[in-house]
């Protein structure tokens, strides 16, 4: 069967030139996701994004801190969870319903409501399924991608059984980013945007999970979330790239898209500088729809949904290399740093660290990283502090913390003060102990997936900390 290239309209629109202010009310995740995100406002903030860089004549705000539930017909559009469709009952397997209510062919009000008996995590990469039950564990930015197309007018482009790369299929798959068809519709609706930028493809999308073929297991994707200061306490991201061939990769500094989420204190403006192991600046990043990568970013699939986010892609040799992420004008506030790999040569990354000021509740230090392959991978992390004192560095966390959650938001792991660990002598044996009895350390086998670390300070205690992650098996 061929693919065919389409989309369907439900024949109603909203009024040209609106603003449809969506309510994001769903709230904080009682657990980690995948990606590190703890509120589920956050991870889903970006679909709205998303459509608004496609199409002109129309676009999203969400707002939070509204109160209340979904109400059908109060002029409010709401995004939330429920446990019914206004009173009617959830089909068995569906994840969301989009409940719009229209005057002739005009748009009116359009709620999203998610049905809170299924499962949902935030994740990039192929879809993830339950081992229990076997049924797919949903992302919640892909299924909200979707029903926000139901919410400006499109509909299922599949309904007769054409084969269809597509967003708005019936049916959730591993596509996360907008098809040329899904854009194609929007735009038939609301024209094009009148600045436009550029459109991601529907290739070169990085997968941040187990690839086929892979043999021996390595670190991929990283990422890192935390307070992001000044001077001492900017956030600083190392890592070390191994092996004869060179590297590609996307470096990302994210914050004002967090910002449409239960995560406060974001950074408005952030800055990314890209330095070489002698120190040297060899790439930089403010606003990246102004850079020169522009086409390339967009064509990569993950780039950024903001436009004072920063990004760039970078073709590196073996080496140890530090991204740096700073607010403009000396801004400070929350904010994410990301790398993801942009091919499969046989070199990889090896040891990553971050460090920066780590703080209490939202402002702890958050560090996803990413497994690929066939099979288990053997790391050591530590979390580090009263060691730093001794690179200069002043205001360090005295006692940190460390925990390791797996993609399904379990905790795998937990450490505070590695010398006082079943595993003291273990790591001893690894050759990268801890230099301090107070600084935290675990050595783990992870099967290929997701992980999020988390350091905090004893006692809700705050200052500088690093976080590590070794490979073990290089």
């Amino acid at each position: 069967m061929q693919r065919a290239d389409a989309y369907v309209v439900n024949g109603y629109k909203w009024p040209t030139g609106m603003e449809v202010i969506m309510q994001l009310n769903l709230g904080s995740s009682p657990r980690l996701l995948s990606d590190g995100r703890t509120s589920w406002n956050a991870a889903a903030a970006p679909a709205l994004e998303m459509w608004n860089r496609n199409i002109g004549k129309m676009q999203f705000r969400g707002v939070t801190g509204t109160t209340g539930f979904a109400r059908a017909g109060d002029g409010a559009n709401c995004i939330a969870f429920s446990s019914s469709v206004f009173g009617s009952s959830f089909g068995k397997y569906t994840l969301a319903v989009t409940y719009y209510s229209m005057s002739d062919s005009t748009l009116l009000e359009a709620d999203v409501l998610f049905n809170e008996a299924m499962v949902f995590d935030s994740y990039s990469g192929p879809l993830k399924f339950s081992t229990v039950t076997g049924i797919a564990i949903a992302d919640i930015g892909r299924v909200l991608l979707h029903e926000l197309g139901h919410g400006i007018g499109l509909d299922h482009p599949d309904g007769a059984g054409q084969n269809v790369d597509a967003v708005m299929n019936a049916m959730i798959s591993d596509r996360e980013m907008l098809s040329r068809d899904d854009i194609a519709g929007a735009q038939h609706l609301y024209g094009q945007p009148t600045d436009p930028t550029p459109t991601p493809t529907p290739t070169a999308t990085p997968k941040p999970t187990a690839t086929p073929g892979n043999a021996v297991s390595h670190l991929a994707n990283i990422s890192t979330r935390m307070n992001v200061g000044t001077n001492d306490h900017v956030l600083i991201g190392g890592f070390i790239v191994s092996g004869s061939q060179q590297k590609t990769l996307i470096l990302r500094a994210i914050a004002p898209s967090l910002g449409a989420s239960g995560i406060a204190g974001t950074m408005a403006d952030p800055t990314l500088e890209l330095h070489a192991s002698d120190g040297r600046k060899i790439a930089e990043n403010d606003d990246w729809q102004s850079s020169a990568q522009a086409p390339q970013i967009a064509a990569t699939g993950v780039a950024p949904t903001a436009r004072k986010e920063s990004a760039l892609i970078a073709t590196l040799a073996a080496g140890s290399y530090t991204a740096i992420a700073r607010g403009s004008g000396a801004g400070q506030g929350i904010a994410v740093v990301e790398a993801y790999e942009l091919d499969e040569t046989s070199s990889r990354l090896l040891n990553i660290s971050t460090r920066g000021r780590i703080g209490t509740g939202d402002r702890a230090l958050i560090g996803g990283l990413i497994v690929v392959g066939d099979s288990p991978k053997k790391v050591i992390v530590r979390a580090l502090g009263p060691s730093l004192t001794a690179a200069g560095i002043s205001d360090v966390l005295g006692n940190p913390t460390l925990e390791l959650y797996d993609g399904a938001g379990n905790r795998i792991l937990q450490n505070d003060d590695w010398r006082s660990g079943s595993q003291a002598a273990e790591i001893t044996g690894t050759g990268v102990p801890p230099r301090h009895s107070l600084e935290s350390a675990a050595i783990a086998l992870l099967a290929p997936g997701s992980y999020t670390a988390v350091v905090r300070g004893v006692n809700d205690t705050t200052g500088v900390g690093l976080i590590e992650v070794f490979d073990l098996e290089p």
